[in-house]
């Protein structure tokens, strides 16, 4: 299974979801979904963004940004990063809230997927010194790691 997800700033904040769906109703997550039959990688990244926080992005505006394995979950993660100059976001049918968060703003607390919370905090690094590597990540079921794989 793919996982595209976007990670979209505006300023020093993330865009974040409180999930409508199963699993981990009601709590926070970065936008993102399994990719689509037919779809490439930032189309569905899009697709995702606009469905869940009615932010339209074209797929070509979207940088890749991190990639990974999740290897307990036979899963494949690929995120995507983009700025946008408004902080405007409309929950979606798929989600119960919306909205940009700094670091310090952030609802740490009800994080969907806390596991993965190192990459999170790794974008608003990120943010905050504007350097942009490319990542990769590797997820088993007992070990996580992070490491750059290029510079942009």
């Amino acid at each position: 299974m793919i996982v595209v997800t976007c990670f979209v700033a505006s300023g020093p904040r993330l865009l974040w979801i409180r999930r409508a769906l199963p699993p981990k109703a009601g709590l926070w997550a970065i936008p993102g979904g399994y990719l689509e039959g037919g779809e490439g990688l930032a189309e569905g990244a899009a697709r995702e963004l606009r469905e869940e926080t009615g932010v339209v992005l074209a797929p070509d505006n979207l940088q890749l940004y991190m990639t990974g394995t999740l290897t307990f979950i036979n899963q494949i993660y690929v995120g995507f990063r983009a700025t946008v100059d408004t902080d405007f976001s409309l929950a979606g049918a798929e989600s119960l809230d919306c909205g940009f968060f700094s670091r310090e703003e952030c609802p740490w607390d009800q994080v969907a997927y806390p596991e993965v919370n190192d990459a999170i905090e790794q974008a608003y690094r990120d943010l905050e010194t504007d350097t942009f590597e490319v990542w990769h990540a590797e997820m088993t079921g007992a070990s996580y790691t992070l490491r750059p794989v290029a510079t942009r």
